[in-house]
């Protein structure tokens, strides 16, 4: 009689590497923080000493200093302000918009701005200004 022991290959278990690989990457989603991107129109916005932090999702008006209005980088008319933010407010239930206007445009387009946001159903106008 022959004491033979069968000789087994090493195995290598993946299965707690992969379980901790997972973790790891929900770990990495979870912690991580998403920067909304702005608008690429170039405004320099006034500067404030106070303020709040910005309303996530807020639908976003954008005045230049020659008083052009744009909404998500396309330039549009008062009238056309009008009809978008009045669609844009109704899926936004918060109801704040913001408004980033450039330091050097007039006052009077500003309010005239805001009066349009305010027509279409805004509760709240935010304007934007860097800390």
């Amino acid at each position: 009689m022959t004491n033979r022991r069968s000789r087994r290959e090493p195995v290598i278990n993946l299965a707690p590497l992969v379980d901790i690989v997972f973790l790891l990457v929900i770990f990495f989603m979870v912690t991580s923080t998403f920067i909304t991107p702005e608008t690429g129109l170039p405004v320099d916005l006034p500067q404030a000493t106070s303020g709040e932090a910005r309303p996530s999702g807020a639908p976003e008006v954008v005045v230049r200093a020659d008083g052009e209005v744009f909404w998500k980088g396309k330039r549009v008319g008062d009238d056309e302000l009008l009809v978008v933010l009045r669609g844009a407010l109704a899926s936004y239930k918060p109801g704040t918009v913001i408004l980033r206007a450039d330091r050097a445009t007039p006052h009077g387009r500003v309010v005239h701005v805001m009066d349009i946001i305010r027509r279409a159903g805004a509760k709240r106008v935010a304007i934007a200004a860097v800390p």
